[in-house]
């Protein structure tokens, strides 16, 4: 478990897979940005990727809790890890909206990179967001990740428009 000042990671699993998680999954605000948006999440497919990511050898999956409710807030995700390059990308979400603008994404960003730092012993992590994801990308620069790049008209937003994407990166100053 890796603790933090209002939210704690732990792995994740099966159990974590409840009607909460698939409703953040399947919440048009909350999955605006992801990936998974194009699917329809019910709690066997939610529960069959978590399988597949924790029996995975190159990627590490956790459940952000916040620490005064211990309530499962959202998942942060370090993979696929490239273990010839020492180099992983980085996602997660925060499901629970009354948690949104609170630091937690920045907080577990943080935690996250230390353990992929001193655990892992990577020497970079990447992370992309939307650009028009101001969130996402404010909790990266403030966890110290730098813009590495910004591709235009990448991806098709929800709303079917087009829209740049920002890579970002975090470096192990301690690597050798």
């Amino acid at each position: 478990m890796l603790r933090g000042k209002n939210i704690y990671l732990r792995p994740i699993t099966i159990e974590d897979a409840s009607d909460a998680y698939v409703s953040w999954l399947n919440d048009k605000e909350v999955n605006q940005f992801l990936e998974s948006r194009f699917v329809l999440a019910t709690k066997e497919n939610v529960k069959k990727f978590i399988e597949s990511i924790t029996n995975s050898d190159n990627n590490v999956f956790f459940a952000i809790c916040e620490t005064a409710t211990e309530t499962h807030i959202g998942n942060i995700k370090i993979g696929p890890i490239n273990k010839y390059h020492n180099r992983a990308d980085l996602g997660l979400v925060i499901g629970e909206k009354n948690c949104w603008g609170k630091g937690y994404g920045a907080e577990a960003i943080q935690l996250v990179c230390e353990y992929a730092f001193s655990e892992l012993g990577l020497q970079k992590v990447n992370a992309g967001c939307y650009s028009n994801n101001l969130g996402s990308e404010k909790a990266f620069l403030n966890s110290g990740f730098q813009k590495e790049g910004h591709f235009k008209n990448h991806c098709i937003s929800a709303s079917g428009e087009w829209v740049d994407v920002i890579f970002l990166a975090k470096y192990n100053t301690n690597f050798k």
